[in-house]
């Protein structure tokens, strides 16, 4: 049972944070778009998008996995088996959360949970 646990937060906080690099990364390239023609940039952003994601995903797979690993881990070590790793996926998803809400809607989740103004975001 804990192996299953183990793997869906590794995989899950994986695939969370790989989508919001591969985000950050297009995002900033489409801040660029009205500097080209469109079919010329629509090139010139694949190729760059090649070039930096192949490489970054093969590796970043590796580095980020090993990463959670012993980021859950930790938590094992405080906390115990099962709650050590329930309490380390909760801090990674808060963290996750906050630059999700910053990428997406440009919200400082901070001051929101410092102004006691948290529950007006849901």
């Amino acid at each position: 049972m804990y192996k299953n646990l183990f793997k869906f937060a590794v995989l899950s906080i994986t695939i969370l944070t790989a989508e919001l690099v591969a985000n950050s990364i297009t995002d900033y390239l489409v801040s660029y778009k009205w500097q080209l023609k469109p079919l010329r940039f629509t090139l010139v952003s694949m190729a760059i998008i090649l070039i930096v994601f192949y490489p970054l995903m093969t590796q970043f797979e590796k580095w980020f996995n090993k990463f959670t690993k012993r980021f859950v881990k930790a938590g094992n070590f405080y906390f115990g088996k099962y709650l050590g790793l329930l309490f380390m996926y909760f801090v990674a998803v808060i963290i996750l959360t906050y630059f999700y809400a910053r990428m997406l809607y440009d919200i400082d989740l901070v001051n929101y949970v410092l102004d006691g103004k948290i529950v007006t975001l849901f």
